[in-house]
C-alpha cells in the first residue's frame, strides 16, 4: 500500500494497532559516473514497497522525503544535502503526524550510510517522545541483511562501498535504463588506518568524517564491474526477505502503557 495513493477513507479503515507504517529514507547525491543521484532513495523505496507487497496489506509505505544527510558528497555536482537538524525535524514531523492519526507502529528504513547517525538519534528521541502511544524503530537495510548480502558478493573487502557491486547490480535489476555501466570506475580506497573501512558490510568502531572527494576521484567506492542484473535480482530478493522477517517481528513488539514521569 502506497500511502500517497490511498484516499482518506482508505487510510481511515487501516487498523491503527496492527498496520506497520514504513518511512523509506535515502539521499540525493553523487553515485559515481554511472548511477543516478537518486540511487539510495530509489533502492530504499523499492525495497520497502516489495516488502509491503509480501505482507498482504499489513504495511503502508509513506512517500520517501528523498533528501538525506550527504555533506560528505558535496564536492561532486548533483549532491543535495540536508543539515542533520533539518532531517531530524522533517522525520520528527512525519512521525508526529501519523501518531496523531492513531497509528502505533512506524519503521524508518534507511538506505544511505550518511544517515546512520541521524537514524540512531531518531529512534531514541521519537521512541521517548511517543512512548506509550507508538513503537518506533529505525534500521539500515544493508546492515539488516549483512549476512545475506555477504553470501552473494564476489568482491573482496572494500569492493562494496558506494556505487559498487551491490548498488549497481540492484539498479541494473530495477532501473537498467538509468545505469551507464560503460562509465563505471573501480576504486578500492585507502582509509589510512586499520580502524576505518569504506566497505558497506564492514565494521568501524571509530567514527570520523571522510570527504568522498579525498577517497575516490570518480566518487565510486568499490567494484561495479562485478555487477549484473541477475546478481541484482538475487541481492534484492535477499534484502526484501530480511526486511519482511523483521517487519513481521516488529508488528508484535509490545507497546507499553504510558506511565507518569515517562516524558
Amino acid at each position: 500500500m502506497r500511502w500517497e495513493e490511498l484516499s482518506v477513507p482508505d487510510i481511515d479503515r487501516l487498523d491503527r494497532n496492527r498496520t506497520v507504517l514504513v518511512l523509506p529514507i535515502g539521499s540525493v547525491e553523487q553515485h559515481g559516473r554511472h548511477l543516478p543521484v537518486g540511487t539510495d532513495t530509489i533502492l530504499t523505496h523499492s525495497i520497502a514497497l516489495a516488502a509491503a507487497g509480501r505482507l498482504e496489506k499489513r504495511v503502508a509505505v509513506l512517500p520517501p522525503p528523498w533528501y538525506g544527510f550527504s555533506a560528505h558528497h558535496m564536492r561532486f555536482p548533483g549532491t543535495v544535502t540536508l543539515r542533520a537538524e533539518t532531517m531530524l525535524a522533517l522525520v520528527e514531523d512525519v512521525a508526529a503526524s501519523v501518531v496523531a492519526h492513531g497509528f502505533r507502529r512506524l519503521l524508518i528504513v534507511n538506505g544511505h550510510g550518511g544517515n546512520n547517525g541521524v537514524v540512531d538519534v531518531l529512534a531514541s528521541t521519537l521512541g521517548h517522545r511517543h512512548y506509550g502511544k507508538a513503537r518506533i524503530a529505525g534500521l539500515t537495510y544493508f546492515q539488516l541483511a549483512r549476512a545475506a548480502i555477504a553470501a552473494r558478493r564476489e568482491s573482496r573487502s572494500g569492493g562494496m562501498g558506494h556505487a559498487c557491486e551491490f548498488e549497481t547490480a540492484m539498479m541494473q535489476h530495477l532501473r537498467p535504463e538509468l545505469v551507464a555501466i560503460e562509465r563505471a570506475a573501480v576504486a578500492y580506497p585507502d582509509t589510512g588506518s586499520d580502524y576505518l573501512t569504506t566497505d558497506l558490510l564492514g565494521h568501524s568502531a571509530v567514527r570520523t568524517y571522510h570527504d568522498f572527494g579525498d577517497l575516490s576521484e570518480s566518487g565510486t567506492l568499490g567494484d561495479p564491474s562485478l555487477a549484473s542484473p541477475e546478481k541484482g535480482a538475487r541481492f534484492f530478493d535477499a534484502v526484501v526477505g530480511e526486511l519482511v522477517q523483521f517487519i513481521e517481528d516488529f508488528a508484535h513488539w509490545a507497546i507499553p502503557p504510558r506511565r507518569p514521569g515517562s516524558g
